[in-house]
């Protein structure tokens, strides 16, 4: 564990290098999603589970001592790993056939003259990994889509400052915090999106609802001064799904025009590029190697930059997915209890929140409540 301040940080992956508590986990999430064989599945995937985890780890650690000039390569051989493991979590039978275990996706295979890596593009295939995922882990219909680089680009926050400086574009909108339930934008962004309060409601509400379906109803109010936008609570605020981004520094986030905007989870986002600079850094090294040693491209910083996000934000995300329904949010009064024995014990526990065995992925059952006592060494407040 890690203490920042007063919340303890805990590597959650790193619980993955148990095979009884990787077995228990798979065998809680099978059930949950009404397999009837959970029990035999999670002993039948467990080593499998745990080698992909760990793999993609592996490249995950060696892209950040990698020259530039692979680290593409290692960062989509890692993340392809770890999406193969949370397919794995929903899905027992995965590969069920030759099909899944193709990338999912295809690019231009040579580059013409005049190449722009932000102009290129990805299409979606029919079958492969990518569609797999996009359809077991966040319920979406795959549509065969081509998207430039730079689209996907733009819906990353981390991105907005090449934009602004290198294109004299600015993807995003800034907006503050009104209330930790209400986020509130310049009330030129409805004009920007040519809709009144009503529709924007209405047009926000669904683009949530394409990657979080149980997102909750919110508000749009707007003023002279502001367009404030309420949600059902602080956390489901917090937790908005895109069109609504966030800055490092919490604050909220929405694209300037509609047009930039794509109900695309960050994983996915992820694999898209990565896919395609993977391809360009193994098979088009010319163009590849003369941009790196020329330095003569605006487009290199760009590139940069992603592959730091990827790296900064892939296990975080990897381990949001395989938790989703597992809360480890601590309260900041008092974490730590000394004790001696059972009523005091000397080897200090987390002390969590009584809602902490979230329904969904552990909803009952003694496991559910040995997981914490027993695995996580914690104590349960009422």
């Amino acid at each position: 564990m890690q203490k920042n301040g007063s919340v303890y940080k805990v590597e959650r992956l790193t619980f993955f290098d148990s095979a009884s508590f990787t077995r228990n986990y798979l065998f809680e999430c099978y059930q949950s999603h009404s397999y009837d064989d959970a029990s035999s599945m999670s002993y039948q995937n467990c080593y499998r589970f745990m080698y992909q985890l760990q793999h993609g780890c592996l490249y995950l650690a060696q892209a950040q001592i990698a020259p530039f000039a692979i680290k593409p390569m290692l960062l989509f051989y890692g993340l392809s790993q770890l999406i193969k493991s949370c397919v794995l979590s929903v899905d027992p039978y995965y590969p069920e056939n030759a099909a899944v275990l193709a990338h999912g996706i295809t690019t231009r295979k040579r580059k013409k003259q005049g190449y722009s890596f932000l102009d290129d593009e990805v299409k979606e295939q029919r079958n492969g990994l990518y569609p797999h995922m996009i359809k077991k882990l966040f319920h979406m219909e795959h549509s065969e889509n081509k998207y430039t680089m730079k689209v996907l680009l733009k819906q990353l926050p981390d991105m907005h400052a090449c934009f602004a400086f290198l294109v004299n574009e600015e993807p995003f909108m800034k907006g503050k915090w009104a209330a930790t339930d209400r986020m509130v934008f310049e009330p030129i962004l409805l004009d920007l999106y040519h809709m009144t309060a009503s529709r924007f409601q209405q047009y926000a509400l669904e683009q949530m609802r394409k990657l979080v379906p149980k997102t909750q109803a919110i508000t749009v109010v707007e003023t002279k001064q502001q367009v404030e936008i309420r949600f059902a609570n602080a956390q489901a605020a917090r937790n908005a799904a895109p069109p609504f981004h966030f800055d490092k520094d919490g604050s909220p986030l929405i694209h300037r025009l509609k047009a930039n905007h794509l109900p695309l989870p960050e994983l996915a986002i992820y694999y898209l590029v990565l896919y395609n600079l993977s391809m360009i850094c193994r098979y088009e090294t010319e163009w590849w190697g003369e941009r790196i040693h020329t330095m003569d491209c605006d487009e290199i910083p760009f590139i940069k930059q992603f592959l730091e996000t990827v790296q900064a934000r892939t296990k975080k995300l990897v381990e949001c997915q395989l938790f989703q329904y597992l809360t480890l949010l601590l309260r900041s009064s008092p974490l730590l209890l000394p004790a001696h024995n059972k009523k005091d014990t000397s080897s200090g526990v987390l002390l969590l929140p009584g809602n902490v065995l979230a329904p969904g992925l552990f909803p009952t059952g003694k496991w559910g409540m040995k997981l914490f006592q027993d695995v996580f060494h914690v104590v349960l407040r009422k």
